[in-house]
């Protein structure tokens, strides 16, 4: 019976601290482009890391560290609000070669193939 009930406590104690581990993420290596807003031009463009975890987006710039994080709102996929709380959205118009991101002061190109920066 005491085995039993210590049997028990561990398996408890176990998946407790089971639960405290944080999920990883599915992180990819990409390219970001990072467009100031209204404008055509990229004021950054190299390796970045995106991740994505039950609807959470974070992108990692490579070359200044600078990240975003992107918590989704609402019931339509592709809406979300950023760090500091504003709106963002997820756009079409790469297709499988990536996904945009509009923020409010800046636009996010993310493409899946790294070149020219491999």
């Amino acid at each position: 019976m005491k085995f039993q009930i210590a049997l028990i406590a561990t398996f408890f104690s176990l998946a407790s601290i089971y639960n405290v581990l944080p999920a990883k993420a599915d992180t990819v290596k990409a390219r970001c482009d990072v467009y100031p807003k209204g404008q055509d031009r990229a004021s950054s463009s190299g390796l970045c890391n995106f991740s994505q975890r039950q609807g959470f987006v974070s992108i990692q710039l490579r070359k200044n560290g600078k990240r975003y994080e992107l918590k989704p709102v609402g019931n339509k996929p592709g809406n979300y609000v950023d760090q500091n709380g504003k709106a963002a959205y997820r756009q079409s118009g790469l297709g499988k070669k990536g996904q945009i991101y509009r923020l409010a002061n800046e636009s996010i190109f993310v493409y899946w193939d790294t070149a020219p920066y491999k």
